[in-house]
């Protein structure tokens, strides 16, 4: 099955892709919470997926020769937060926003990854001309 000529397909993979890499920024704040002046990162990376960064997807690339869409990247953006601390160290990481944050994130990831389950089941489905 190739799923790479399928646009929702693609759509729901870098969705996957953004979710995984807010996870392991989430972690990340987590980790340094005890670290003085540490600043935590930020990414909404649904914003990118919808605004004009992404733009068209990228081409499927068959040979060397062809013309690639170099313009589009893969690269989610992530972003310090540089606002005030209530923290005398000056660490702006809060505990209950990131895992806040953790759950919602879990939640989107399993959201998308159900529908990349039932678009393989109905591609399967289609391929077995309707039995099984």
């Amino acid at each position: 099955m190739d799923f790479n000529m399928d646009y929702t397909f693609q759509l729901l993979e870098k969705s996957l892709n953004g979710s995984v890499v807010r996870q392991n920024t989430i972690a990340h704040n987590m980790s340094n919470i005890n670290t003085p002046g540490f600043k935590q990162f930020l990414i909404d990376f649904e914003d990118q997926l919808a605004g004009s960064q992404f733009g068209p997807l990228p081409l499927k690339l068959t040979k060397t020769k062809h013309i690639g869409n170099e313009a589009n990247t893969s690269e989610f953006k992530v972003e310090r937060d540089t606002s005030p601390s209530l923290r005398a160290d000056g660490n702006n990481v809060n505990l209950e926003e990131q895992m806040t944050a953790m759950v919602k994130n879990d939640v989107y990831f399993n959201a998308a990854l159900n529908q990349v389950n039932k678009k393989i089941a109905m591609k399967k489905y289609v391929i077995s001309d309707g039995e099984g």
